[in-house]
This record gives C-alpha cells, sequence and structure tokens, in this order.
C-alpha cells in the first residue's frame, strides 16, 4: 500500500484516430466535456495526458481540444506522427514513446485510457486514493470492469478478475516498468497471426513472462465507461456497437474512495 500523503504522477495516455476516417463516429470532445466536468483539469493530483494521433488524413478533429489546452494550460499534448497506423502499431508507438521518455523515471503509474469514456466525479481523485490502495498488487489493473469479477472478502472497492480474461483498455493501470513485456512481444508470430487487439496483445504479451499469475486486481464500482458509440471501427465487426461494463457509478457520482479507503 502507498502512503495517502505521497504524491504520485500520472500519465494518462489516450491513443486516438480520426474515426470518421474508419467510418465511426468521433467523439473525443465528450470525453474531455467529461474529464471538465469531473473536475480533472482543477484537481491538484499530479497528471499531465498525452495523446497519440494515428496519422489521420485530417487531424481537424482535434481543434476541438484547442479550448481546452488554452483553458487547461501544460495539461494536455498531442503526439502527430506522419505515418498511417493502425490501433496496434499507434499503441506500440505509444508504448514506445513513453519508454524513451527521459522524464520516465518520474513516472509512478501510467493510466491508458480510450478517446470514448465517461468519468465519475473527482475522478482523479478517487483514481489515486484506488491506486495508492490496490495498484501495487497487480501487474496491473483496471478502473473499468467489463468482464466477471468477484469481490475480495472484507476489503472495500476492490474485485479480483481472471487475468486471462482481460479486455478494454478504457482505464487500465501499470507501472513503466511493465512496458518492456508488450514491447518485446507486441508483434509476435501468435498476435499477428490471429489479429488480436491492443488489449489482448498487453494481456498476452505480460501473460507470457508471468504464465503462473492467474488474477488481477480491478475497482468495483467501475468508475469509467466506454461510451460504446464510436467503438468497433474494424472491418471485421459488423455494428458500431463494443463493449460496457454494467457497473459503472455514473457520471454524476462521487465514489469518495478518498475518504473511505484511508
Amino acid at each position: 500500500v502507498i502512503s495517502f500523503d505521497k504524491e504520485l504522477n500520472y500519465l494518462i495516455v489516450i491513443p486516438c484516430v480520426n474515426r470518421d476516417e474508419r467510418n465511426a463516429v468521433n467523439i473525443i470532445e465528450e470525453t474531455f466535456l467529461g474529464f471538465e466536468k469531473s473536475g480533472l483539469f482543477e484537481s491538484k493530483i499530479n497528471y499531465h495526458i498525452l495523446l497519440f494521433e494515428s496519422g489521420s488524413n485530417d487531424v481537424s478533429y482535434l481543434d476541438c481540444l484547442n479550448g481546452f489546452k488554452t483553458k487547461y494550460p501544460g495539461k494536455i499534448n498531442i503526439i502527430f506522427t506522419k505515418q498511417k497506423l493502425n490501433g496496434n502499431t499507434n499503441t506500440y508507438r505509444m508504448f514506445d514513446y513513453i519508454n524513451k521518455l527521459p522524464t520516465k523515471n518520474k513516472i509512478d503509474f501510467i493510466v491508458w485510457m480510450d478517446d470514448d469514456v465517461f468519468v465519475c466525479k473527482k475522478f482523479i481523485e478517487n483514481a489515486d486514493a484506488w491506486i495508492k490502495r490496490y495498484a501495487n498488487f497487480s501487474l496491473f489493473s483496471s478502473l473499468y470492469v467489463p468482464y466477471q469479477s468477484s469481490p475480495v472478502k472484507d476489503i472495500p472497492h476492490i474485485h479480483h478478475a481472471k487475468l486471462p480474461g482481460f479486455y478494454g483498455t478504457c482505464c487500465t493501470i501499470f507501472k513503466p516498468i511493465v512496458l518492456q513485456y508488450p514491447l518485446q512481444l507486441w508483434f509476435h508470430k501468435h498476435h499477428e497471426m490471429f489479429e488480436f487487439n491492443p488489449d489482448v496483445r498487453f494481456r498476452e504479451s505480460i501473460r507470457k513472462h508471468f504464465f503462473h499469475v492467474q488474477n488481477m486486481c480491478v475497482c468495483s464500482p467501475s468508475i469509467v465507461q466506454h461510451m460504446n458509440i464510436g467503438s468497433s471501427i474494424y472491418k471485421n465487426k459488423q455494428k458500431n456497437k463494443g463493449h460496457k461494463c454494467n457497473n459503472f457509478i455514473g457520471t454524476d457520482i462521487d465514489p469518495k474512495f478518498y475518504e473511505n479507503l484511508h
């Protein structure tokens, strides 16, 4: 358990793409309006947001973030590329970029999110409290849980989930040291053969190094929800319909982990 008095540094990383070019809906502005409504930008928690644009032909879909960047200077940066990347190659680029940051050793936890999410009230304060209490008990953990999980007796707001069943990167938490595993095995022949998505490549890369680990710690209730609007942009899916959790606390509710996890 990390002391609640210790100030941690978080790097929030979000891959993004002009979803209109992938036959889907751009909703990144809704995500950032939700961040603002949650109080994220006015929080005293130490964090920085990096967006990784995947080489879209038209990047004007990100113009909607200019107001946030002006209003909250120094909080949001966008990392562009001229390469045309997909979800897998852009996520690999994101991990490689973070791994090479000269300030990597100053980052306590990476918060890997999607660009189409809802968050609870006081999201970052609640995430900070949960991470300090529980995140050291897993190779990685999640504050978004669309899969089955079970309570841990007499311990609040933590569930166990089967690590081999993890999917959905709406709010995945891990330390920078974990990056070495997906970077080594991201393009493993098995991952390529079965065209695994980023969440599965991340999970399986870690499992190949820690095959004996069966459980992971996850948040209960979920404090992040997948919008499920602009998702499923891949050709092998017929409908714009993706995963969603059924235990999201809601955008107007503050679970107050920062009070009741002390």
